[in-house]
């Protein structure tokens, strides 16, 4: 009678925890290294998921609630067999559970005389990997010189630790704008380059890129309505400051959206020599634009 019952009981049990993994370690390996770590409950309660994905040589480490909320992550370094890694693996997550769920901690055992005789050193940390980050943005543009002008913009970003500083540089080309100038007018507009520094700072699946630096701008001047229509080129560096804003959809996708901003530090100027009417062009210019990122991004799905 009681054997049945002690085995009934078994099976209303089970651990806190489903791990799912497809590579190694197995997530048939990781609960059987769990069992000596998390206490069973009963098979009825909603249970917390763990997801572990091998990337290279790195086990990315994801437990969930029930309802599908992140509870922590982590990335590890590990090279040794698959048992080994199971047993790494079950420590970090009955850790995590242990955090979450305090009732699932098990009771310390008494030491005995031996071990407090002799402690056992402590294990050292767990490594943390942060692998950088790149990608290639495309994105339309609208800015602000005296009047708007469309263009386009591509921008190429690298993060060496994934996130915090890293350096972005770009090409970008305005449309057209046109300026009274006497009995005609002047089309003009700049193309531009740069390099610039980068902080960038993940919340989620979002990642947010404060950037700065300097850049090279290509003015093309061109007279319209004169009799005899006349064309200039010169060259203004300027310093540039701006924030872009992704929100990684896909692991290796995400649109964007970025605000910033140029300012021109030589004086240009559009001049009409049958009049001696002389304008000055914008030394400020604001930008703004939207548009896709791909590449390998810190954050993400």
């Amino acid at each position: 009678m009681l054997l049945p019952a002690f085995l009934g009981l078994l099976t209303l049990a089970a651990l806190p925890v489903q791990v799912e993994s497809a590579a190694c370690p197995t997530g048939a390996e990781v609960e059987q290294a769990l069992q000596g770590l998390l206490p069973p409950v009963p098979a009825t309660r909603a249970r917390d998921v763990a997801h572990v994905v091998r990337v290279d040589r790195n086990l990315r480490i994801e437990l969930v609630d029930a309802d599908g909320a992140v509870l922590a992550e982590r990335s590890l370094f590990h090279d040794g067999t698959c048992a080994d890694r199971a047993s790494l693996v079950a420590v970090v997550i009955a850790s995590w559970e242990s955090d979450v769920h305090p009732e699932f901690a098990r009771t310390a055992s008494v030491p005995s005389a031996l071990d407090v005789a002799k402690p056992s050193a402590p294990a050292p940390p767990l490594p943390v990997v942060q692998s950088a980050s790149y990608d290639v943005a495309v994105g339309a543009v609208a800015s602000l010189a005296g009047a708007f002008a469309p263009g386009s913009a591509l921008r190429l970003g690298w993060i060496p630790r994934g996130s915090g500083p890293g350096v972005h540089v770009f090409v970008e080309g305005d449309g057209s704008r046109t300026v009274a100038l006497g009995v005609g007018q002047a089309s003009w507009r700049r193309w531009m380059g740069g390099a610039e520094l980068d902080w960038r700072v993940d919340r989620g699946a979002s990642s947010l890129d404060f950037h700065g630096g300097l850049a090279l701008a290509w003015l093309d001047a061109n007279g319209l309505g004169f009799s005899t229509n006349r064309s200039a080129q010169s060259f203004s560096p300027g310093v540039t400051v701006g924030v872009r804003w992704s929100w990684w959809v896909l692991r290796h996708f995400a649109p964007f959206a970025e605000v910033g901003a140029i300012y021109w530090l030589r004086n240009q100027s559009v001049y009409s020599p049958s009049d001696a009417t002389e304008r000055e062009l914008p030394h400020f210019q604001a930008v703004a634009s939207i548009g896709l990122v791909t590449g390998k991004a810190s954050v993400g799905r």
